[in-house]
């Protein structure tokens, strides 16, 4: 299945869905990065409201379903995102500004390991870049299973300029989101 039959079908199910759940949506095709598609859903707050659901989790199911009817024969998947009302947006900027607080916390020494609340493998992700770019200073872990795994940011010292060795210890503490 090629890209443009995969974002047919996608955008076609999507479609197809919102109409048997009765909601009135435009759904827009928007190129997120080269590889992946964002489908944009527009609708009324109190739609919106329904398909994120709690915490984004109907959100999530919905564009599972989604990927999981758009698979070709070979199991492959096309890179895609669903998004309404720019929830998933929203939902980064805060995300991202939690870290910073809790970044700016550990620096400052208010505490010496911050635990954040618990969050999906993608809002992991952007965590871990987020602090590894801004926070080069910083270490991030994920600890925890399942619906409980979390990100760790502690301090890990100043940035590796060559001159000294990082222990086994530390090695892999940064992104470690297995």
């Amino acid at each position: 299945m090629t890209s443009i039959e995969t974002a047919t079908n996608a955008k076609a199910h999507l479609e197809k869905m919102l109409s048997l759940l009765e909601i009135e949506a435009t759904v827009i095709e928007e190129h997120f990065d080269e590889s992946t598609v964002c489908y944009r859903i527009e609708c009324s707050e109190d739609d919106a409201k329904f398909l994120i659901g709690r915490k984004g989790q109907t959100l999530e199911s919905l564009q599972f379903l989604v990927r999981q009817m758009c698979k070709g024969a070979m199991g492959e998947e096309e890179h895609f995102i669903v998004d309404v009302l720019d929830y998933r947006q929203r939902r980064k900027d805060s995300i991202i500004d939690r870290a910073k607080r809790a970044a700016v916390a550990v620096l400052n020494g208010e505490v010496e390991d911050y635990a954040l609340n618990p969050m999906n493998a993608f809002e992991r992700r952007l965590v871990h870049n987020y602090l590894q770019e801004n926070f080069p200073e910083l270490s991030s872990q994920s600890n925890g299973l399942g619906p409980d795994r979390h990100i760790v940011i502690s301090y890990s010292g100043e940035p590796d300029s060559g001159s000294e060795e990082k222990s086994p210890a530390d090695s892999g503490s940064e992104e470690s989101d297995s």
